[in-house]
């Protein structure tokens, strides 16, 4: 099936082009020649190898999925329109509404505001609101099903694994779905859905818990690069605590409590939403000036990837992360208790698969350079360059994104603190704020990070800077970039350390 099809689909709806893809299918842009107005036509995508009694159940799910949008008469859900089979697959006909999704928001352009945030949340909270008195769970509330329209609105999208549960067949469709493994978006799903019991509406809370904090800090804070390790991090409560939510981090702790029955209510996180999203404007910059005592932040999950991009081996004695022996235990437990550890991560959730890192401002082209006998590396095209006494600096004023390297002998902890005193004591940095000084055995042998924040120098220029140092290697790193696009920034960063190639002299 493709949009360039000559017949059109039920003899009126014409496809035109592709708007969205997920795990589940597609949905396609369409005319519908008789009514003479576009539309949102889904498309459900059948795996290769599916059995008579699956295809049914597909088609059940869609129904059902079909049934429960209509059933809510609500602005932040896309009307439906039509609903049929044909060429042997489902097919779901829905108000069409230029838009992007949360997702594509914050990839593209990172982290929203608290307010903004507050607004967005708000909107989804009030479909679940609408959809729990309805007798309906959604079961798959994330960025990606969340969309973002042209005109202002804020849909709710996506009620295929949506369950009545006023209606006596909650229980048996769910029932079906847990007997084939756990459905939906591992690092979205509630901590009693992982134990593989029913979802409650508390659930559907939990799911806006997490979207709320991956739209305010840039990431998902749950999700690993395999399904099961995203599972086993909800189970933990392994995240990292937010440092840009401002007013909004009550209410996201509120709804990540582990039980559902001590999670904020729909009425309270109603309430504290409302009172954010009214509030005064908040950037990120001041949510970081008042960040948790540098004890209490986690260090970030980049350690082995800088340790591949500077070639180092791996060092011995490695130390484990705590909750890493416990991980193990619960991932033992998960596998036993869901029935198989390949439960079914399905189609559905694998939209979310990827990190959310923002691409915003991450350019393509990269150049060369190389410090004789020395090193090499890699930066932006178009970056300007100084060279002073084997320092090297590259500068993007468009961006206010910075690089120096330079070589860095000596014990890196030791040097990074030199580094940090002679900070402090020379006021190079004004509103200068440490994040963490520390060493990084998962960098390799004698490594270490500084990670701060400051002002941005007179004027506040780019609204605040972060800056990251690493020693490693022997040599210095010191990235910075305005502290309100530290994602894709740091994203850019990584990419420049995978091109570090020191001398093998």
């Amino acid at each position: 099936m493709n949009g360039d099809r000559p017949i059109p689909l039920a003899q009126r709806y014409r496809l035109l082009s592709v708007v969205g893809r997920g795990g589940m299918g597609t949905v396609w842009r369409a005319y519908d020649e008789m009514l003479d107005r576009d539309v949102a036509v889904k498309q459900v995508r059948l795996p290769g190898r599916i059995t008579e009694t699956e295809r049914k159940a597909l088609c059940r799910r869609l129904l059902a999925e079909a049934r429960a949008t209509a059933a809510l008469r609500h602005p932040g859900v896309a009307a439906v329109h039509d609903v049929l089979v044909e060429d042997g697959r489902p097919w779901i006909v829905m108000e069409f509404l230029p838009s992007c999704s949360l997702h594509r928001l914050v990839g593209e352009g990172g982290p929203l505001g608290v307010r903004r945030t507050a607004q967005i949340g708000a909107a989804v909270l009030s479909v679940l609101r609408a959809a729990h008195a309805a007798g309906i769970l959604h079961r798959d509330v994330k960025p990606s099903n969340v969309l973002i329209c042209d005109d202002g609105r804020v849909l709710l999208t996506d009620f295929g694994l949506a369950l009545h549960t006023d209606r006596g067949r909650g229980a048996a469709l769910q029932a079906e779905t847990m007997a084939a493994g756990i459905e939906g978006s591992p690092a979205y799903l509630a901590p009693e859905r992982v134990h593989g019991r029913a979802s409650v509406e508390a659930s559907d809370l939990w799911s806006l818990g997490v979207t709320l904090y991956t739209a305010v800090e840039g990431f998902s804070p749950f999700l690993r690069c395999h399904a099961l390790a995203s599972m086993v991090a909800v189970l933990l409560g392994d995240y990292a605590p937010p440092v840009r939510a401002g007013a909004l981090a009550p209410v996201i702790e509120g709804l990540l409590r582990e039980r559902p029955e001590d999670r904020l209510s729909a009425e309270a996180t109603a309430r504290m939403l409302a009172e954010v999203a009214d509030g005064e404007p908040g950037g990120a910059t001041a949510a970081v000036l008042v960040a948790p005592p540098e004890r209490e932040r986690p260090k970030p999950p980049r350690a082995a990837r800088v340790r591949r991009a500077l070639r180092l081996p791996a060092p011995l004695g490695r130390r484990l992360r705590p909750g890493a022996v416990l991980s193990v235990a619960v991932l033992a437990v998960v596998a036993a208790g869901v029935g198989t550890w390949t439960a079914r991560w399905n189609s559905v959730g694998k939209s979310d698969a990827v990190a959310l890192r923002p691409a915003a401002g991450v350019v393509t082209k990269m150049v060369k350079y190389t410090e004789a006998g020395a090193y090499s590396i890699r930066v932006p095209a178009g970056w300007q360059s100084e060279r002073r006494d084997g320092v090297m600096e590259w500068d993007d004023r468009a961006s206010g994104r910075g690089l120096r390297v330079s070589p860095a002998p000596g014990a890196a902890l030791d040097g990074l603190r030199a580094d940090e005193r002679r900070t402090v004591s020379e006021r190079l940095y004004p509103g200068y704020h440490r994040l963490r000084l520390e060493a990084v055995p998962e960098l390799g042998e004698n490594a270490a990070e500084w990670e701060f924040v400051w002002n941005g120098g007179p004027g506040g220029r780019h609204g605040g800077e972060h800056v990251l140092c690493s020693r490693a290697a022997g040599y210095a790193f010191c990235f910075s970039t305005p502290d309100s696009h530290w994602t894709p920034g740091q994203r850019l960063y990584d990419r420049i350390l995978r091109t570090f190639r020191p001398d093998r002299n």
